[in-house]
């Protein structure tokens, strides 16, 4: 038994004014691909971890690829890429399956549905018959080019991101029982007009825990091997965008549909409880430092600025909290992170211990954040390496932001990088010597994936209101390609017809 091992994963926001790149993806080919994730708790770690002790069992590594969120990949950059992937998945002749992790909302110039054209590379070469099984990122965007090339869909089960280790040795296990033929898995989608808010659906409650409960129910039983809810990446202007639930069973195509149907209905009736109520960042600002010099409780007080959520494709240069947190009256340290690689180079050639003037933010999205000019203290400088430490995005996996520096505003702490980075797990301020639980304020720019890291030391949370490119008022943003009418760009959306 040979199987092929493959993993590009990019979430796309269409509204990001930073496209992506190749050198964006970091790739790797062959036995470096296992190098790099052997023993992480990723999908790949997670292929690995079933398949290397099974016995009769040949792992053929095709390559390893990922990317932070941002707008489509440049064209010939997506040519290479498809062309590696290609190229790399024929030099292992003979495989009998292919179990490939992608994100499902990738997009490049020219194409709306990189999975699924990964995915019609991926089947030209192995022939109709042969296995594919995708895993997908849970904010996935299903498309029928996906449905009708992948032999299975598997998508995360948590929100924040935990269990992609997991989802990856489920994915293996299934190829294992239908290459010796104990499985036929047969799919059922159900397609929505919907968007679901990335900032209240969380799995571990709420609407959309209730509805991944059921999924998890549904999953014990048999002929069901997987079940999967999309919510979808919200910030993507493409024409086949919506919600959506996959359900997988053993050679049942109607018990697979009419499941996957039954969980669409639940999803579309519970549509307006996803809406996320937001403050302005001035208030955010004065409930933190009430709670904290009243003494209620302990630990940070976490302001999520969602609207320049890094993981959703915005830049990370906002200034809609920094502008705010730089003239408050604080009484303790705050953290907040920013991207600005002008302002960065500016603090590295002052050196640690100067103090230097500096306009920062507002150098990428300029539409939504204008620069804040402040004059601060250079206490560190760093080549921008970290390694994740907190279990989630690429757990072990080291990342780069490029030269980088923390300049000191008074009591804020500002991390300044050059390139992106996840504000998700705490070691991106701990490394650079910023511990989050020493400081009365920390931000993050994340909708919902920093709770798995951050709920357990949060004093309080807030979701703030800024403007940006992952904002949560979707609509104000510019659509022009989506399907309409969808919810909640068009209230009244009336329901799809439920198999």
């Amino acid at each position: 038994m040979k199987i092929a091992l493959a993993s590009v994963l990019q979430e796309s926001n269409t509204f990001s004014p930073v496209k992506t790149r190749y050198e964006d993806f970091s790739p790797v080919f062959g036995q470096a691909a296992i190098d790099r994730h052997r023993n992480k708790l990723t999908e790949f770690g997670g292929f690995l971890d079933v398949l290397s002790g099974e016995p009769g069992v040949e792992v053929a590594p095709v390559c390893a690829a990922w990317a932070i969120t941002a707008n489509r990949l440049v064209a010939g950059d997506f040519a290479r890429l498809a062309r590696k992937f290609a190229d790399g998945l024929k030099r292992h002749a003979g495989v009998d399956g292919l179990l490939l992790a992608m994100h499902g909302a990738q997009t490049a110039e020219g194409e709306d549905d990189v999975e699924g054209h990964f995915l019609g590379i991926a089947r030209k070469l192995l022939g109709p018959e042969k296995p594919i099984i995708l895993t997908l990122d849970l904010h996935a965007n299903i498309t029928k080019a996906m449905t009708e090339r992948a032999t299975a869909i598997l998508g995360y089960h948590t929100y924040p991101h935990v269990d992609m280790f997991e989802t990856g040795q489920k994915a293996a296990r299934l190829m294992l029982r239908t290459l010796r033929g104990e499985c036929r898995p047969e799919m059922g989608v159900c397609k929505l007009p919907l968007i679901v808010n990335a900032e209240n659906s969380q799995s571990s409650g709420g609407p959309f825990g209730e509805l991944m409960r059921e999924a998890e129910r549904l999953e014990k039983k048999a002929p069901v091997e997987a079940v999967s809810l999309f919510p979808v990446q919200p910030w993507m202007d493409i024409d086949e965008m919506g919600t959506a639930t996959v359900v997988v069973t053993n050679g049942d195509a109607g018990l697979a549909q009419r499941q996957a149907s039954r969980l669409g209905k639940r999803f579309w009736e519970a549509r307006e409880r996803f809406l996320p109520k937001l403050i302005p960042p001035e208030e955010a600002i004065g409930r933190a430092l009430s709670l904290i010099n009243g003494g209620a409780g302990e630990g940070p007080v976490v302001l999520a600025e969602s609207s320049d959520s890094t993981g959703s494709g915005s830049p990370g240069d906002s200034t809609g909290v920094l502008k705010h947190l730089v003239k408050a009256k604080l009484t303790g340290p705050a953290a907040i992170f920013l991207v600005d690689p002008f302002a960065a180079e500016k603090a590295i050639r002052a050196g640690v211990g100067s103090r230097v003037r500096l306009s920062m933010g507002g150098c990428f999205d300029k539409r939504n954040s204008k620069p804040v000019s402040v004059t601060g203290y250079v206490r560190l400088i760093s080549d921008g390496r970290w390694t994740a430490r907190a279990r989630g995005y690429n757990t072990g996996i080291e990342s780069s932001m490029g030269p980088s520096a923390v300049v000191e505003v008074g009591h804020v702490k500002i991390l300044l990088a050059s390139r992106s980075a996840m504000t998700v797990d705490p070691e991106l301020y701990r490394s650079h010597g910023i511990d989050p639980l020493h400081c009365h304020i920390v931000v993050v720019k994340s909708p919902n994936g920093f709770r798995s890291c951050y709920e357990p030391i949060a004093r309080e949370i807030f979701l703030v209101d800024t403007p940006g490119v992952s904002t949560a008022n979707l609509r104000a943003l510019p659509w022009r390609r989506i399907r309409r009418p969808i919810y909640p760009l068009d209230p009244n959306t009336p329901p799809p017809e439920f198999q």
